[in-house]
């Protein structure tokens, strides 16, 4: 088994152990597709009363400028409620 697929491995698994309902590890970097649909999204105010989804816009488009070398960003999900 390669290094990386035993890295992934462990971090998901890691992620159970800690009571995360999933967890997903994608590449960092622009997503071009989605721009349009997320600054609508926005317009829309479908962000709620989340405000801080408005800030950072090209940090939340781009990862790679939100932590610079970085090559992939880990998603956790988590159900809080009861």
């Amino acid at each position: 088994m390669d290094l990386k697929k035993q890295y992934t491995d462990f971090i998901k698994s890691k992620s159970l152990d800690l009571g995360f309902m999933s967890c997903g590890i994608s590449k960092s970097g622009f997503l071009a597709s989605e721009a349009d649909r997320f600054e609508s999204w926005l317009k829309n105010n479908y962000h709620g009363k989340m405000s801080y989804m408005e800030r950072n816009f090209d940090k939340r488009l781009d990862t790679t400028k939100l932590v610079e070398g970085s090559k992939s960003v880990i998603s956790l999900t988590y159900n809080y409620f009861p």
